[in-house]
């Protein structure tokens, strides 16, 4: 049997990714601030990660009897989408709370807490095509995902017998994008793209990224490089 852990398991994303695992039989724990799911398979920590010392305090509870034991850091946050000069510092401070130093707590908890653990570790984490490509008004998105996917990078170079994954799932349906059109287009120039992709049905929906993502697990061979995105395979 293989064991999941899974950020942001309340909604979108994180909320597919949960249901498919636990339609194939994996023991799932979602990490998340609410419980969007009731499942004998499936146990919720409810926490908040911007609240980092309840995330330093998080504990990875496992046993030999699992083949794999693997962390999914898909939560995360848009932040303030404005120009840099105009952002609220106090937003720069939480969504490098959210995108970066959680997960990287996360990562470092695993790791450590499992370092006597027997079978295969896996750790995936969602990030996006922002992390390389400059977009206005996204400055703390952009460069929050770029220091995920070059974490990973890190992990990789450190621990080549663990299976690490930064994976861009491309524009998908969820709460994030409708986040995205709601912003006045006086504060983000690029609004009116997002519009259009969501009016002309280019976005994917959570459940068939959650499954591409599930069928990559199962198969990391598909997966050549540490960093890429869904598009690519």
């Amino acid at each position: 049997m293989k064991k999941v852990f899974v950020t942001g398991s309340s909604s979108g994303i994180g909320l597919a990714l949960a249901n498919v695992f636990l339609e194939n039989r994996f023991k799932v724990e979602g990490i998340a601030r609410r419980n969007a799911i009731e499942h004998p398979n499936y146990m919720h920590h409810t926490l908040d990660l911007s609240d980092l010392n309840k995330v330093a305090e998080f504990e990875f509870s496992t046993n030999q009897d699992f083949e794999e034991v693997i962390l999914i850091n898909n939560a995360g946050w848009l932040g303030e989408v404005k120009p840099i000069g105009e952002l609220q510092n106090e937003n720069i401070q939480r969504i490098n709370d959210i995108n970066v130093t959680a997960p990287f707590i996360l990562i470092n908890s695993f790791l450590s807490q499992l370092n006597s653990f027997n079978g295969k570790k896996t750790i995936i984490n969602i990030s996006s095509g922002a992390a390389k490509y400059p977009i206005k008004s996204w400055g703390t998105y952009c460069a929050s995902k770029a220091a995920i996917d070059m974490f990973s990078r890190v992990i990789k170079e450190e621990h080549p017998e663990i299976d690490v994954m930064s994976i861009a799932p491309g524009v998908v349906d969820t709460a994030m994008q409708k986040a995205i059109r709601e912003v006045p287009e006086e504060d983000f120039e690029d609004s009116a793209r997002f519009h259009e992709m969501h009016n002309s049905g280019e976005l994917r929906s959570s459940e068939d990224v959650a499954k591409q993502i599930a069928d990559l697990i199962e198969n990391k061979q598909i997966a050549q490089e540490t960093v890429f995105s869904l598009r690519e395979l």
